[in-house]
C-alpha cells in the first residue's frame, strides 16, 4: 500500500548528491556548493551517513547525530528559517540531517529556485560539539537531491 505522499509526489528525473567527510574532532564542514545550470525544483532528499574509522570507544554516527544547513545562493535558508535572535546560538540555521529524508519524515519538499544559475549550499556539523574530544567515528555524509529543471516541467 502506498502512502499518500508517494501518490502525490512530483516526478524528479534527476539526482545529484553532495558528500563530505567529517572527522570526529572537527565541528563542521565548510559550505559545499551544488551548482545548477538553470532554475530548479527540488522535490526530495535522501540523507546518508557511514562511519569511516574504527576507533575503539567512539560511537557510530547516525542521521540523528549530524545537522545540516541548506541555502540558496548563500542568501536564502531552507533550514531553520526562523533563526534564533542571538548570533551566539549554537547551530543556528541547522536541522537534523534525518529530518530531510522523505522516507523517514514521510514528506516531500517543493523548493523552487528560479534564478538563472542556482547555487545550493550544504553544510554539515555534529549535533554534539566535539571540542572536548571525539564522540563519534569519522563519517562520510551524503545528501542526495531529487530534482527537475523548471524549464523542463510540462505545463
Amino acid at each position: 500500500m502506498q502512502r499518500h505522499t508517494e501518490q502525490l509526489a512530483a516526478v524528479a528525473p534527476l539526482t545529484w548528491e553532495v558528500q563530505a567527510s567529517l572527522g570526529g574532532t572537527v565541528l563542521q564542514t565548510g559550505r559545499i556548493p551544488l551548482d545548477f545550470r538553470g532554475p530548479v525544483e527540488i522535490v526530495g532528499f535522501y540523507p546518508s551517513v557511514i562511519a569511516t574509522s574504527a576507533a575503539l570507544g567512539l560511537l557510530t554516527p547516525t542521521l540523528d547525530d549530524i545537522l545540516v544547513l541548506l541555502d540558496a545562493n548563500n542568501q536564502e535558508r531552507f533550514t531553520n528559517r526562523l533563526e534564533q535572535t542571538t548570533a551566539a546560538a549554537t547551530g543556528a540555521g541547522f536541522v537534523t540531517l534525518g529530518a530531510l529524508g522523505s522516507e523517514r519524515a514521510a514528506r516531500f519538499v517543493d523548493i523552487k529556485i528560479r534564478n538563472a544559475r542556482p547555487d545550493v549550499g550544504v553544510q554539515f556539523r555534529w549535533k554534539r560539539d566535539p571540542s572536548g574530544g571525539a564522540i563519534f567515528q569519522d563519517a562520510l555524509i551524503g545528501l542526495a537531491f531529487f530534482a527537475r529543471y523548471i524549464d523542463e516541467v510540462p505545463s
